[in-house]
């Protein structure tokens, strides 16, 4: 099960890095420690993960060779910060590659652990209130289109019918 959170969890940086994740495993007198793993899809001699701050950048910290193309070490932050994270990798030839910038929640580490604030659930179907006019106009075209045909389908008064009146009426006295 915990491997189902750690995929759900993770954040896919650009090529030549892929899946990069991480887990809060231990908050201890010297920080939290941070399991870290990234996929690579290309050979590299070594890969480097440095967190930073706003106000602080750490050494930066060798990931271990583990399975094919994937590099991890456990990553000793000083405070249970939301640190950000961008990886180094270098080749035989002295070329090195940097990843996209990321960050500890972004990549797996529950936002409640770094205190950092927890993203918001996803909003309901509502209607926009922008929205409303349209409806508000809507019904108000279709009641209108309604009035129309009401009037026109509405039995009209003939103009060859006679009125009766009570003087064309002549009521008979005679008996």
């Amino acid at each position: 099960m915990q491997w189902v959170a750690i995929i759900v969890l993770s954040v896919m940086l650009s090529s030549p890095f892929g899946e990069a994740t991480a887990t809060a495993v231990d908050e201890g007198e010297q920080g939290l420690d941070v399991v870290v793993t990234v996929e690579m899809d290309q050979v590299f001699e070594a890969v480097l993960v440095r967190p930073f701050s706003s106000f602080e950048e750490l050494d930066p910290t060798a990931l271990v060779a583990r399975e094919d193309g994937v590099w991890g070490a456990v990553v000793t932050v000083p405070t249970a910060e939301n640190w950000s994270v961008v990886f180094d990798a270098l080749r035989a030839d002295g070329t090195w590659e940097r990843s996209d910038v990321t960050d500890l929640v972004a990549m797996g580490v529950d936002p409640i652990v770094v205190g950092a604030e927890p993203e918001a659930p996803a909003e309901s179907a509502s209607i926009d209130s922008s929205t409303w006019w349209l409806v508000g106009g809507a019904v108000l075209g279709i009641a209108a289109l309604g009035a129309l045909a009401w009037w026109a389908f509405m039995p009209a008064r003939r103009e060859d019918e006679p009125e009766a009146s009570s003087t064309d009426e002549q009521v008979d006295t005679s008996t």
